[in-house]
């Protein structure tokens, strides 16, 4: 279970995921676990994340680096594939096993691209979509929670290229993590299954920049920057 919110510009993507862990009992009863991790998993051109059950997310991303040879086409199988073994494991009854969906950012023409894998029916094969320039995307287990629709106009409202609005990456990368404080923090209070600390990346034609953000005022930001090959 993750909360998500990922942004399509044109010449930029920018992903934001929180850190909360989610455990469910025997009996189904959800838990938030006091560690938290990171939701983001790395490949050659990118990330992958996404909303629902873990392990299902996990071997989704593992099937894809070790059988479909990177290619993001496949990716629609190698989720389908990794809910099916899932299911054999422990039925066919989860709703987060269910409903899972991918997101994945790889490098393009113009800039970075993301890329939705879902289904809107269980009777529906999986399928990937391209996000269009100056779209927001906001994922959550539990859609009724969601109460920060004023943050998120604000966000749309201020939506910038990076190549054509800011100096340098700092400013850039402020601009982004400045909208998207209030965000986390607010969610986290309405929604158990959210964590206000997140995980965020930002990622243009040839680099990608990461970053741990602890949403507190005491703790400092942490951010890394990766040049492609």
């Amino acid at each position: 279970m993750t909360f998500i919110v990922a942004i399509q510009l044109n010449d930029s993507i920018i992903v934001a995921t929180d850190n909360q862990q989610i455990t469910q009992k025997e009996d189904g009863d959800l838990y938030a676990d006091e560690h938290k991790v990171c939701k983001m998993h790395f490949w050659d051109n990118g990330i992958i994340t996404g909303t629902g059950e873990s392990y299902v997310i996990s071997r989704a991303v593992t099937l894809f680096k070790e059988l479909a040879d990177l290619d993001i086409y496949q990716l629609p199988d190698c989720l389908d594939l990794s809910r099916q073994i899932r299911e054999i494991e422990i039925g066919k009854h989860h709703f987060q096993v269910k409903n899972s969906k991918l997101l994945c950012s790889s490098y393009s023409e113009n800039g970075a691209q993301l890329y939705k894998i879902q289904r809107f029916d269980s009777a529906e094969p999986y399928n990937i979509e391209a996000m269009k320039p100056f779209n927001i995307d906001v994922w959550l287990f539990y859609p009724d929670s969601l109460n920060i629709t004023s943050e998120l106009k604000s966000l749309y409202d201020n939506l910038r290229d990076y190549a054509f609005f800011f100096k340098n990456k700092t400013a850039w990368v402020n601009h982004y993590i400045s909208q998207l404080l209030p965000i986390f923090k607010k969610q986290s209070t309405i929604d158990p299954c959210t964590s206000a600390s997140f995980d965020i990346l930002f990622q243009t034609k040839n680099e990608y920049i990461f970053g741990h953000v602890p949403n507190t005022e005491k703790a400092s930001l942490k951010l890394k920057e990766i040049q492609s090959i």
